[in-house]
């Protein structure tokens, strides 16, 4: 599993907080490490050297073998919050993915299965 980390110049992007976020990626999707071949993170900060409320973004575009890429993203007041916000959008977003590509779970009901009359018409 490839971790990519960008960051745009107000987020401080020191040595520490790149491993921070990729020990947390690996502990978070170590289950799912052979599917998943890419993470892309995104930080930026989307009021520059302004304070301001959920001024935090996290992106991550993830890639998973046999899939289409796909990307969640989440706001917060820091950059720990919107990493931990995406993480957990991401743990859904690849959830459902794995269910699609599984398959259909359908049940059969008393609805699909035959009337009685065309059961005897298929056992003569």
């Amino acid at each position: 599993m490839n971790i990519q980390i960008r960051h745009d110049q107000y987020i401080d992007g020191n040595a520490r907080f790149i491993e921070f976020v990729q020990d947390t990626l690996k502990a978070e999707f170590s289950r799912q490490q052979e599917r998943i071949t890419h993470l892309e993170v995104h930080f930026s900060d989307e009021n520059a050297t302004k304070h301001g409320e959920h001024d935090k973004k996290c992106m991550i575009e993830v890639r998973i073998s046999g899939l289409k890429p796909a990307a969640v993203s989440c706001k917060a007041n820091t950059v720990e919050l919107a990493l931990q916000g995406a993480v957990d959008k991401l743990h859904h977003l690849i959830e459902h993915q794995f269910e699609k590509q599984a398959g259909p779970r359908h049940i059969a009901t008393v609805r699909d299965m035959p009337l009685m009359e065309d059961a005897l018409k298929l056992a003569e």
